[in-house]
C-alpha cells in the first residue's frame, strides 16, 4: 500500500485515453488498441459511483484531502494525543452505503496496521480497535462476497499478526455466528450476553472445554446486565454481573411502547424526509 493522494477526475481521464487509444500495426497502420473498448462498462460504472451522493465522502472529498500532508495529520489524530483528544477516538460509519461498508472499514484497518508496522519500534503505543456491530463487516468467509473476503483479510491479518505490532482487536456483535471464524479462534477473552439463537449459542459452546460447555445452557436466560466470561482473563467461564453505568449509554432504541401512542407524526417531517432519501442528505429542521 503507498497511499498517494490524487485526483478520481485525473483517473477517469486516462482510462478514457487508454479506452480509445488505437494501436499501431505494420506500415504505421492504425488497428485497434490493447485496451480500446475493453474499459467502456467499468468507466461508465465508475462514473456513475463518482456521481453518486451517497459515495460523495470517497470520490468528491474537500480539497484538503488532497494535501500530502492530509493523510499523516489525520492519522495523528487518531492514533496521537494532544490536549483536546486522548485515548478514545469514534469513527461513525453508520451512513456509509452497505455495499462499500467493508471497504471502507477494511481500508482503514489495514491503513492503521501499516502504519504501526513502519513505526519505530521504540516509538509505538499500543492501540484496540473496537468493532461494534462487527457482522456487518467481519462476516463469514464462506457466507462472504469478493469485495467483503478482501476487506476481511485486513482485518483477519490484524488478528493473527497484530499483537506483534500493539494493534488488537475487541469485537462487538450481536451474531457471533455470522462474524468470522478466524477472528473469533484469535480472541482470547470473552464477554458474552444473553443469546437465544441456537446458532449463536453453539459458538460459544465451541470455545469451552467438554465437561464445561453445561453451563452455556444460561445463555438464554440471562437477565439485563447479566454476562458468561470465559477465556484467558478467568481461570474457570463464569456468571457475572455487570455494574450499571454512571453516565448511561445514549442509545438510539425508541421506547416503543411509551412512544408509539404519545409522539404524533409530523406531516411535514414526513416530507422532508422524503426529500432527504432523494438528495441523500439529512436536514436538521423541515420548513415545509
Amino acid at each position: 500500500m503507498r497511499p498517494i493522494p490524487y485526483l478520481i477526475q485525473d483517473l477517469l481521464i486516462k482510462l478514457q485515453e487508454d479506452d480509445t487509444r488505437k494501436g499501431i500495426g505494420a506500415n504505421n497502420r492504425a488497428v485497434k488498441g490493447e485496451w480500446e473498448g475493453k474499459l467502456t462498462r467499468f468507466i461508465s460504472r465508475l462514473e456513475a459511483k463518482v456521481s453518486d451522493r451517497r459515495y460523495g465522502f470517497l470520490f468528491q472529498p474537500p480539497e484538503r484531502v488532497l494535501e500530502y500532508d492530509w493523510l499523516g495529520q489525520l492519522l495523528q489524530q487518531l492514533l496521537g494525543y494532544n490536549s483536546k483528544r486522548k485515548g478514545i477516538k469514534i469513527i461513525d460509519f453508520s451512513e456509509v452505503p452497505p455495499d462499500v461498508l467493508p471497504v471502507v472499514t477494511g481500508t482503514l484497518a489495514r491503513i492503521l496496521y501499516e502504519i504501526q508496522f513502519w513505526m519505530d519500534s521504540k516509538h509505538r503505543t499500543p492501540f484496540t480497535i473496537l468493532c461494534d456491530e462487527a457482522h456487518l463487516y467481519l462476516p463469514v468467509k464462506e457466507e462472504a462476497n469478493s469485495i467483503e473476503r478482501q476487506a476481511l483479510e485486513n482485518f483477519e491479518r490484524i488478528s493473527k499478526e497484530g499483537r506483534k505490532y500493539g494493534v488488537s482487536l475487541l469485537v462487538v456483535s450481536q451474531r457471533p455466528s455470522d462474524v468470522s471464524k478466524t477472528i473469533l479462534s484469535q480472541c482470547n477473552n470473552f464477554i458474552v450476553l444473553r443469546l437465544t439463537n441456537d446458532r449463536d449459542q453453539g459458538v460459544v459452546k465451541r470455545l469451552m472445554p467438554d465437561s464445561m460447555k453445561g453451563i452455556t445452557d444460561c445463555l438464554p436466560l440471562l437477565d439485563i446486565g447479566e454476562a458468561l466470561i470465559l477465556g484467558d482473563s478467568i481461570l474457570l467461564p463464569n456468571r457475572i454481573k455487570l455494574d450499571i453505568p454512571k453516565i448511561k449509554p445514549d442509545s438510539m432504541t425508541k421506547d416503543f411502547w411509551k412512544e408509539w401512542s404519545k409522539v404524533k407524526p409530523k406531516n411535514s417531517s414526513i416530507y422532508q424526509a422524503v426529500e432527504n432519501l432523494r438528495s441523500q442528505s439529512r436536514k436538521e429542521k423541515s420548513d415545509v
